[in-house]
């Protein structure tokens, strides 16, 4: 138990603990952005179902190991305790038993040791991919639902449980060629005592009775060593976890694979900068299935005290990746300053913690903060959310399928109030699901409490709450992108312009020619 304890902790603070930085300066030096583990690993997807490794594996591992073990240990005091009473007996019997035990062995392991992994391996990672098809549709149910799409999830489960019953089937037909191998083998050993020792009886070397104690004697020196024999299939699950856990291993202890090299998000920076680029190129991060791509290059902008920017552009032009690579997630080639300990970042979708109310509105700091259960409640009134306070703040429920999008979104608020070492926001679109009069609510509590905030959005009502917006634009789909930095005055005008253009090319039947008659 005390060693699966400590396996599991071991893995687990690796995959979940983010990685310490090598120094504490980075700006300017060839580093490569260091995001959680649990994030590089989803942004390489070269390790497969990590929770299945350090939940499953290490359980078999240690539960198999430790019977192993426990049958090392048994089999070699049988061979110490009965291998001086055959080689008395008959030396030559002796050493043929061990003769024998050695070539099955080795017979049965080149023959099917590495068909029973393959196939192993190959039944667990099907059987992982089927739970996980499961854990979509329940996740995914409300979507699902309204697509009445059922018949294409079971389709897509029957098609994957296709797929493990033939590894499975597969998996069976090798195990039982190596079940008649041991069968075989075994009958085998009921004339090799008479074979050995029958001679010397003839002769009248040895009474009868010795060929029963040398049968005996040769049966359990013969179990004890073809041990790794009989226990083949298992030893092969043992290495199986293993080699899986190892694999996790090798990822979480190797550095983060980012797009290119350069300074990562974390530098400090001063003269009342909350945020600055300096020649920033940004490339999607490398993926065993997609090739990178640049997305930005040499992008220059800072964010000062004061100032609040929106981040405006065409659906997939990049502008959520800008916001991944100034909090960390994503490197880059350039430098980007920002105090990373005085930011708080708000995802369009809240992540919602599994524990009560309190939880959720002091998560990530749920075992640290001191804020009174008052401090909540009056947080709860300013971003619009009294009617959680009848519910209770020790109320533990499934906050994400209770709380509609909107009032999560206003969690979100209510958490970077409750954090005053947070002086610097970074949002995408986070109140994309809020009717208007949440959503200016919500930004005038941004600006009392905060000395300056980034926001990704589209709806033209945001401009309102920002001083500077950052333009991305592109042209067509294999151009670079164009980025202007403007005041927000100047970037409204220029929105005037291109919906006056939009107009004219509408009136010229530009964007949408007028029907032909036939």
């Amino acid at each position: 138990m005390n060693c699966r304890t400590s396996l599991t902790a071991y893995f687990a603070r690796k995959y979940l603990m983010p990685q310490k930085p090598k120094s504490d300066s980075q700006a300017g030096t060839d580093q490569q952005a260091a995001p959680c583990p649990y994030y590089a690993l989803t942004l390489t997807g070269e390790i497969d179902n990590p929770d299945q490794r350090i939940c499953q594996d290490v359980g078999h591992l240690v539960t198999s190991g430790v019977s192993f073990a426990q049958d090392v240990v048994r089999t070699s005091l049988s061979i110490l305790t009965f291998a001086p009473v055959l080689y008395s007996i008959s030396p030559a019997a002796c050493i043929g038993g061990i003769a024998y035990a050695v070539t099955g062995t080795v017979v049965s392991a080149r023959s099917f040791g590495r068909l029973l992994g393959v196939y192993q391996l190959r039944s667990l990672q099907r059987e992982a991919h089927l739970r996980y098809t499961l854990i979509r549709v329940r996740e995914h149910a409300e979507s699902i639902a309204f697509f009445e799409g059922g018949a294409a999830e079971f389709s897509k489960f029957h098609g994957g449980f296709r797929n493990l019953l033939e590894a499975l089937y597969q998996s069976v037909l090798v195990a039982t060629g190596y079940s008649m191998l041991n069968r075989t083998f075994h009958w085998a050993t009921f004339a090799v005592i008479p074979m050995l020792v029958g001679p010397a009886y003839l002769d009248g070397r040895v009474e009868f009775g010795v060929i029963s104690q040398a049968t005996m004697a040769f049966n359990i020196i013969l179990e004890a060593l073809t041990l790794a024999m009989h226990r083949l299939e298992s030893l092969s699950d043992l290495r199986v976890r293993l080699q899986r856990l190892a694999q996790l291993d090798d990822a979480l202890s190797l550095p983060p694979v980012s797009p290119t090299t350069g300074a990562m998000a974390g530098t400090i920076p001063t003269d009342g900068v909350l945020l600055r680029f300096e020649a920033v190129t940004l490339r999607t991060p490398q993926h065993k299935d997609v090739r990178p791509k640049v997305l930005f290059e040499d992008l220059s902008f800072e964010v000062l005290e004061g100032q609040s920017l929106l981040i405006s552009g065409a659906s997939g032009i990049g502008k959520s990746s800008l916001l991944r690579a100034a909090a960390g997630l994503w490197g880059v080639a350039g430098s980007i300053q920002l105090q990373r300990s005085e930011v708080f970042f708000m995802p369009q979708k809240p992540y919602m913690f599994l524990g009560s109310l309190r939880d959720q509105l002091l998560y990530p700091q749920v075992d640290t903060s001191s804020a009174s259960s008052t401090r909540l409640e009056e947080v709860l009134r300013a971003v619009n959310l009294e009617e959680l306070i009848h519910v209770g703040l020790e109320e533990v429920k499934d906050w994400a399928n209770i709380l509609s999008l909107g009032q999560q979104q206003r969690i979100n608020f209510a958490r970077v109030l409750l954090q005053p070492s947070i002086r610097f926001a970074l949002m995408d679109e986070c109140t994309s699901a809020c009717d208007p009069e949440n959503e200016l609510l919500l930004y005038q509590l941004l600006q009392q409490h905060l000395r300056g905030y980034v926001s990704v959005g589209h709806r033209p009502s945001l401009q309102q709450f920002h001083t500077h917006a950052l333009w991305l634009r592109r042209s067509t789909p294999t151009t670079t992108t164009e980025i202007d930095f403007l005041i927000m005055q100047e970037f409204q005008e220029k929105m005037i312009d291109k919906f006056i253009d939009c107009i004219d090319k509408l009136n010229y039947g530009i964007l949408w020619p007028e029907p032909r008659l036939s």
